[in-house]
């Protein structure tokens, strides 16, 4: 393949693993719907600075991920797709940047595969269609890097690098409006490292390493930076600021910053040094098949004298930010797999620097063995071997997850069979000598079944599908405030009723809720239902009910005869007017 379409196989990877029935899942887990919801309130408020959900005040993430919903929203309405279309864009482009920083310090051969990797990976199809803070994350410490980059090489070739590092600021100031002050301070200890590491490793300058550090420092221009970045940042935060009289910014750096850092929190925990090598194993499959043998080669390629020192410094670079994140999060008590993401990048270089390096009979994760060539063939065949138990696991893994309480997921099982089968096609082309052969093969696999399981598996069990289906079950939706809710209320019913849902705390306070307007609703779940008003007041009955697979039955109370809901208006979802949404246009199927 010719290095002027590698951009274009990226993309078209990216796009396929990324925008497939990207709308077709509900919203998962509490954070898109809560997300979502906060986004929704802020549009019918006009409002762009104050993140409220469900009548609340939501100090958890800054609002760069909202104004991300409120485009998505414009252009495919408040709908999953709308929710999800600004991640997944982005995280095109982070595969698309991955791609051009490595072929730019590693290599062309190395940037296509890492671009590959970092867009089909199976972590990458999980926060690249969330709608979650994470894929603004990635994409803008990702750009900083790019920029970092593009600054160091206009520094050796005798340009100032002040208006790369602008740019590089610049986007660390949007990460930070993403996801707080991690978006600016591990890529700034990322570059501190490896500017010390640059220092020592130049051993041959005639300068002494004192001085070769002071150089390194100086061209990061941090002042510049950072006024870049706070260029971008500050106005957002100083306006929450003042408009909360400071309680957003102490409920989001005091609770959902240091305190996460120090303890655990919402039962998010784990090992600190094991937790996050399961996660990339995992979340980087399939192309962590050959991890262990990636980082081997990395750090002998630093050690190398024979390494071009350009390559070198690559390698270095991605090291650095790849330690960084790993790092910062495994010595925080608060362990999600979504908090190391934004070091995929880096990883996805390695692992398209090593792939390229065997298919070049380069790789030097063996040159310590007796017999190198030999040990790195055993390497690979191990890897694929990785790579077919993989696919057995996925395969068994849905089967059990039908026979659990599932059993939609039945048909989706014979996704197992791609990564099994493209282990095989990879064993029989490296036996055949045809190393690249055996590498499209992986990237194949890695494309057809990262994208099976994000389009097809994840749409038969999103986690708040069941929200959905219920709240399409009762027809029309009511004026807004006809809602409310007794005991904990799904975030989930937030975003599709498309209304806040106020909790009620007692038998009376659901009487009163009922007995205020013809069209009232109370959402509980069946463990609450001893209680309601017995008997309910008249014209209500419990109206829907909607199991859940591992979860209690949500239950709704509204009107007997179906009255309430209003009729179709100017405000509902049209061609002509995209903005105006209700759950229940169009509509799916009620299917269990």
């Amino acid at each position: 393949m010719p290095p002027r379409t590698h951009a274009v196989a990226v993309a078209a990877v990216a796009a396929l693993v990324l925008l497939c029935n990207l709308g077709g899942p509900a919203l998962w887990d509490d954070d898109e719907p809560k997300n979502a919801a906060c986004s929704q309130a802020m549009l019918d408020r006009g409002d762009w600075v104050v993140p409220t959900f469900n009548g609340r005040l939501r100090v958890e993430k800054p609002a760069l991920v909202n104004w991300l919903h409120m485009a998505g929203f414009a252009l495919a309405g408040r709908t999953e797709t709308g929710a999800r279309l600004g991640s997944a864009c982005l995280t095109i482009g982070t595969a698309l940047l991955t791609r051009h920083l490595a072929a730019a310090l590693l290599g062309a051969e190395a940037g296509l595969f890492a671009g590959l990797a970092m867009a089909s990976c199976i972590w990458t199809a999980v926060g690249g269609r969330s709608a979650t803070p994470d894929a603004p994350l990635v994409f803008f410490t990702t750009l900083a890097l790019a920029c970092r980059v593009a600054a160091l090489g206009a520094a050796r070739s005798g340009r100032s690098p002040r208006r790369w590092m602008i740019g590089c600021g610049a986007a660390l100031g949007a990460a930070t409006l993403a996801k707080g002050p991690v978006g600016l301070c591990l890529p700034l200890a990322a570059f501190l490292a490896h500017a010390c590491w640059e220092a020592l490793a130049a051993r041959s300058a005639a300068s002494p390493p004192a001085g070769r550090l002071r150089a390194g420092l100086a061209e990061l221009h941090l002042p510049l930076l950072g006024a870049a970045a706070a260029a971008v940042a500050l106005p957002w935060y100083v306006a929450v600021t003042v408009r909360t009289g400071g309680a957003w910014l102490e409920g989001f750096l005091v609770i959902h910053n240091a305190g996460r850092f120090a303890a655990p929190m919402e039962g998010h925990a784990g090992p600190a040094l094991l937790y996050y090598p399961a996660v990339v194993a995992v979340g980087f499959f399939p192309w962590s098949i050959v991890l262990a043998a990636v980082v081997v080669h990395a750090v002998a390629l630093t050690r190398a004298t024979d390494t071009p020192p350009a390559r070198a410094g690559g390698v270095r670079l991605a090291l650095c930010w790849l330690a960084c994140w790993v790092g910062a999060f495994s010595a925080a008590g608060t362990k999600l797999p979504g908090y190391v993401w934004p070091a995929y990048p880096a990883l996805a270089m390695l692992t398209g620097d090593f792939l390229a390096a065997w298919i070049a009979g380069e790789a030097r994760c063996t040159a310590r063995c007796r017999f190198p060539a030999v040990a790195l063939e055993r390497v690979m065949r191990l890897a694929w071997s990785i790579l077919f138990a993989g696919g057995l696991a996925i395969a068994i893994g849905l089967v059990a997850a039908a026979v659990a309480g599932l059993p939609q997921l039945f048909p989706a099982a014979w996704l197992g069979v791609v990564p099994a089968a493209g282990a095989v096609a990879a064993w029989h082309l490296q036996g055949r000598l045809e190393r690249r052969g055996a590498v499209a093969a992986l990237a194949v696999t890695a494309a057809l079944s990262t994208a099976g399981l994000a389009a097809i598996a994840a749409d038969r069990v999103g986690g708040a599908r069941h929200a959905r289906l219920l709240v399409e079950d009762l027809g029309p939706r009511p004026a807004r405030g006809a809602w409310a809710g007794f005991g904990a209320v799904p975030p989930s019913m937030v975003f599709y009723a498309a209304d806040d849902i106020p909790t009620l705390v007692a038998t009376e306070d659901v009487r009163a809720h009922l007995a205020s307007r013809p069209d009232a609703r109370v959402l509980l779940d069946s463990r609450f239902e001893m209680h309601l008003p017995d008997p309910l007041p008249a014209g209500f009955a419990v109206v829907a009910r909607r199991p859940q697979p591992f979860g209690p039955c949500l239950v709704v109370v509204g009107p007997r005869d179906g009255a309430g809901g209003r009729p179709p208006s100017p405000t509902d979802v049209s061609p002509e007017n995209p903005l105006a949404w209700h759950p229940h246009t169009p509509a799916r199927p009620a299917t269990p």
